[in-house]
């Protein structure tokens, strides 16, 4: 009781306390402006996604303005709709989203493919949730039903016509293309550009990294740290929350962060923690830039002097592109590689080495089965697979000889996987037990 009481006190002297001097703690919370807040708020949703949102509701502006418009014509097949938007209910939304979707066509009077008519369906669901505020679910919702139902056969009807979506999905790069490189001196130590291309190349591979905006983000002695453990040397990168898949938001408040780790190789060349060593030996000193990527000097006669580096970062573009500038010069070359090959081949990779999924996304970070679509055959997985098929699921035998991994392979926590040298693999596959056999002659 007389604790109560002793509380109770304490209130009322900090009230009285609060009343004759206004202006204390007056500094400890924000004011933030109407404008401000909703700033804010808008800031939650991704650009992307914002931008997708602006280009759906454009058509179906457009389609809407276009249906109306045949009524004020004396069209009997027009669209009169008297109540204002924000006044429009499930039935109503229900019945305008089943006539667009089956009529929405591209400038050219063409139809859309099935994925794009899916995504114009899920940002109208995304514009009615967080732009209109509207408790209505397209997707789950009984009174959505018909225009879920319009939507089904809009898509069937697409793909049965042909109209598949272009890929731009980019390609895992191969063994051979990398060494293709370091030939012809798009990949070397031995200027400030190369190096740092270099660097981006094998962080990207090793660490699973994505495009510029995560390379951008790096910053010096933070995320990629070099460590002694076990009397190794590792290059360590611990993923930071400014990703795309840990964001830190509600939904992603507690998807655990990656740690990947590198080891040392007996090629020095393409020694991932020796390349970093010396790229962070050629950063200049008292440098007050904290990215880890600084633009390159251009000058030769500053190269001479020793200074290869900028006070200054490498832009988010000049990076997102490094892959592609990689691949330019080349002839030859059909397949599409981007900064996003890099976390493909790393994935392709490990799974070729007999890594599980669950193993290959703790390294590449993913948090869902999209881990599927980074995981791509190559030329010696389809052979092997025909072998297989071909002998009837017998137990057969086929040698592959397999190219070095001159690089770093992923590890991820304090496994280790490094380079093997070149030797002859013989596969023995028993299609009756499900079997794969690999030695090593």
């Amino acid at each position: 009781m007389e604790d109560d009481l002793d509380l109770v006190l304490r209130y009322f002297e900090s009230k009285e306390s609060a009343a004759t001097n206004p202006a204390a703690g007056s500094d400890r919370f924000a004011t933030l402006s109407t404008d401000e807040i909703q700033g804010k708020l808008d800031a939650a949703i991704p650009p992307n996604t914002r931008r997708k949102e602006l280009w759906a509701v454009r058509i179906f502006d457009q389609w809407f303005e276009q249906r109306h418009n045949r009524i004020l014509h004396g069209d009997t097949t027009g669209l009169l709709v008297l109540k204002e938007r924000h006044e429009w209910n499930a039935c109503d939304w229900n019945y305008l989203l089943k006539m667009f979707i089956l009529e929405v066509r591209k400038v050219d009077g063409t139809k859309y493919n099935a994925t794009t008519l899916r995504d114009i369906f899920s940002m109208m669901q995304h514009y009615l949730q967080y732009t209109l505020k509207k408790e209505l679910n397209l997707w789950k919702d009984a009174a959505c039903r018909d225009a879920r139902m319009a939507l089904d056969a809009a898509m069937k009807e697409a793909t049965r016509e042909g109209l598949v979506p272009g890929t731009n999905a980019s390609s895992p790069i191969p063994a051979t293309l990398e060494e293709e490189w370091w030939q012809k001196g798009r990949l070397a130590t031995t200027s400030p550009k190369l190096l740092l291309f270099t660097l981006v190349f094998y962080l990207g591979k090793q660490f699973a990294l994505r495009g510029g905006t995560e390379l951008h983000g790096l910053r010096y002695s933070c995320e990629i740290q070099l460590q002694h453990e076990d009397g190794q040397e590792l290059l360590v990168y611990c993923e930071n929350r400014a990703t795309k898949t840990t964001n830190a938001g509600i939904k992603r408040r507690f998807v655990p962060l990656k740690t990947v780790k590198a080891s040392h190789t007996a090629d020095h060349d393409r020694c991932l923690p020796c390349i970093y060593k010396l790229y962070v030996d050629r950063r200049p000193e008292n440098c007050t830039v904290q990215n880890l990527f600084l633009a390159w000097m251009r000058s030769d006669a500053s190269i001479q002097q020793g200074r290869w580096y900028q006070n200054a970062p490498v832009g988010r573009h000049s990076l997102d592109g490094i892959v592609r500038e990689l691949t330019a010069p080349l002839t030859g070359v059909t397949e599409r590689y981007t900064n996003q090959s890099l976390r493909k081949t790393c994935a392709s990779t490990l799974h070729r080495a007999g890594f599980a999924r669950e193993d290959i996304a703790r390294v590449t970070g993913h948090s869902s089965t999209a881990i599927e679509r980074y995981i791509q055959f190559d030329v010696q997985d389809h052979v092997k697979v025909s072998h297989a098929l071909q002998s009837g699921g017998q137990s057969s035998s086929l040698s592959i000889d397999t190219e070095p991994e001159r690089s770093v392979e992923a590890m991820e926590q304090s496994n280790v996987v490094t380079a093997n040298p070149a030797k002859k693999m013989r596969l023995n596959i028993n299609g009756n037990t499900n079997t794969v056999e690999i030695v090593f002659e």
